[in-house]
């Protein structure tokens, strides 16, 4: 195991890492969300030293005010995907945002070079990203909504799709439907990666009524040519329930095998078997065919899979197998990059 003083913070942080937050894409650059006060989302990207707020490159943070989150995160072809919505008062480039949210959603891909798109299809409250499937051509940018509500104009918070080429180029949009074939009521919001198989694309979804109930889906993708739709194209089928002791403030993970591990509330469970345990919703991610789970405690970052670490700080874990830890929130707080491989 490497454990590497990469840098130290450039300014101030209020608040505490969001539940959700990181990813690595090189020991000096890495992205993470911020919670600073009872509400409010700051994802951050922290670049050889500099540190701006995404997506665009915004110096100030301030307390209570939602401005960027990241809801999602996948390495998906050998490129890193991650992303989540805006706050987009004084920039609002998607004709489909709703003008009681004034938020709208972007995607960041990192192959070697970081770029951030902005998906002029969907709003927040269907294109936040959860996961991104491949089928070897395509890369299927999935959102995340719950059970639909009646805005304004139409439905909200539905479940988007965004389809990009290799080039990262925007090729398609659908909307997913929150009922399946089943009837149950779907939750997708921050549910975790998707996985592409024979032409099928795979979904965790919690149930909106049923409490711990863990159902895996599958959907076919079915283009619109309406990129601000209000109604589904889609039709996600039910394949089975996976749990019924869900705990819905760990995003559970979905492997390649399908297998799917989630947290419980207190154990962090995989193929039927209990492989951690934790004092707090921890993050669970998947490196290497290993499951990786860890989470803050007080002022302390635990690792307890595949190996255990405890280090003083605030810290998070990505789906390279390595962590980010600061030593504090602090203006000239030492940052530490960790190989939890080595």
């Amino acid at each position: 195991m490497r454990v590497e003083e990469v840098g130290v913070l450039p300014l101030d942080l209020p608040g505490k890492l969001a539940w959700n937050p990181g990813v690595v894409m090189a020991p000096q650059l890495f992205a993470f969300q911020l919670l600073p006060g009872e509400r409010g989302d700051y994802a951050l990207l922290y670049s050889y030293g500099q540190l701006v707020a995404l997506a665009d490159n915004v110096r100030e943070i301030r307390i209570g005010e939602d401005y960027s989150n990241i809801t999602g995160s996948q390495i998906a072809g050998g490129v890193y995907f991650f992303g989540g919505g805006q706050v987009a008062q004084y920039n609002v480039w998607s004709p489909c945002v709703y003008p009681t949210e004034l938020c709208a959603p972007w995607i960041a891909v990192y192959d070697g070079t970081l770029r951030v798109i902005k998906v002029p299809s969907g709003s927040c409250g269907n294109m936040n990203l959860t996961g991104v499937a491949f089928d070897g051509r395509y890369f299927y940018a999935v959102g995340g909504g719950n059970y639909p509500e009646y805005g304004h104009d139409g439905l909200i918070h539905l479940t988007g799709v965004v389809v990009l080429d290799r080039h990262y180029r925007i090729r398609g949009y659908g909307l997913i439907d929150l009922i399946d074939t089943a009837g149950n009521k779907l939750g997708m919001y921050r549910s975790g990666p998707k996985i592409y198989r024979d032409g099928w694309i795979y979904t965790l979804a919690y149930d909106m009524e049923k409490k711990g109930v863990l159902y895996l889906e599958r959907f076919k993708f079915k283009k619109s040519p309406d990129l601000c739709q209000r109604a589904p194209s889609i039709k996600p089928e039910f394949v089975s329930v996976v749990a019924e002791d869900f705990d819905g403030t760990a995003v559970p993970l979905l492997a390649e095998d399908l297998s799917v591990a989630y947290w419980d509330g207190r154990f962090v469970k995989w193929r039927g078997e209990r492989i951690a345990e934790t004092a707090g919703a921890p993050y669970i991610r998947m490196s290497s065919g290993k499951i990786y789970v860890a989470y803050n405690d007080g002022d302390e970052f635990r690792v307890e899979s595949p190996v255990k670490f405890r280090h003083k700080g605030q810290g998070f874990i990505d789906w390279t197998g390595s962590a980010i830890i600061f030593e504090g929130l602090s203006k000239g707080s030492k940052i530490y990059y960790v190989d939890l491989k080595g």
